[in-house]
C-alpha cells in the first residue's frame, strides 16, 4: 500500500509494511520452498537418514575423516538453515545487521557450489531447486541493499518523573 504525504511544497510516497506485503512474502516463500524443499531434503537424508551435522560432530570428537560427499552434504545443510533465516528476516521486514550480512555470505559459500552441482548431475529434478536459488539470489540482493524496504515507524520515548 501506498500511502500519498502531502506536504506544503512537495509530494512523497512512502511505502507501508502492511499485512498485503507480509501475506505475499509468506506465500512466495512458501510456495518456493514448496517446491523446492523436497529434492534438498532428500539429498540431505539420502544417506541412511543421518544428519549431516552429525558427521560434523564425529570429526570433532571420534577419529573420521569426511570425503566430498559428506563435505557438500554438510554445506548443503548450512545453506539450508541459512536460507531459512533469510526467509524469516525478509518476511518480518528485519533491518540487516552485521551478523546477517556474515551469514548470508556462508550462505552463499555453501549454496552455490550445490546448486551448481545440482543443476549439472541431476538434469530433471535438479530444476527444481531453481525457485529456492532465485529466491536466495534475490534476498541476498535484498539483505546487501539495507533490507527492510518499508520505513519502521519509531514510537515516542516515554519519560518518567519520579516525584520523591
Amino acid at each position: 500500500m501506498i500511502r500519498f504525504i502531502y506536504n506544503q511544497e512537495r509530494i512523497s510516497m512512502v511505502k507501508e509494511y502492511t499485512g498485503a506485503v507480509f501475506l505475499r512474502r509468506v506465500i512466495c516463500s512458501f510456495s518456493t520452498l514448496i517446491i523446492s524443499a523436497w529434492p534438498m531434503l532428500l539429498a540431505l537424508f539420502a544417506d541412511g537418514g543421518k544428519m549431516p551435522i552429525l558427521k560434523l560432530v564425529k570429526v570433532f570428537t571420534e577419529d573420521t575423516t569426511l570425503d566430498i560427499n559428506d563435505i557438500l552434504l554438510i554445506m548443503a545443510f548450512f545453506a539450508i538453515l541459512i536460507l531459512l533465516i533469510m526467509i524469516t528476516g525478509w518476511i518480518f521486514n528485519v533491518t540487516p545487521n552485521p551478523f546477517l550480512k556474515i551469514l548470508v555470505v556462508i550462505g552463499c559459500i555453501c549454496g552455490i557450489p550445490n546448486t551448481i552441482i545440482s543443476l549439472i548431475l541431476f538434469i530433471g529434478g535438479g530444476f527444481l531447486i531453481l525457485p529456492a536459488a532465485i529466491l536466495a539470489v534475490y534476498l541476498t540482493n535484498w539483505y546487501f541493499k539495507g533490507g527492510a524496504d518499508y520505513p519502521i515507524e519509531q514510537k515516542p520515548n516515554i519519560i518518567l518523573k519520579i516525584k520523591a
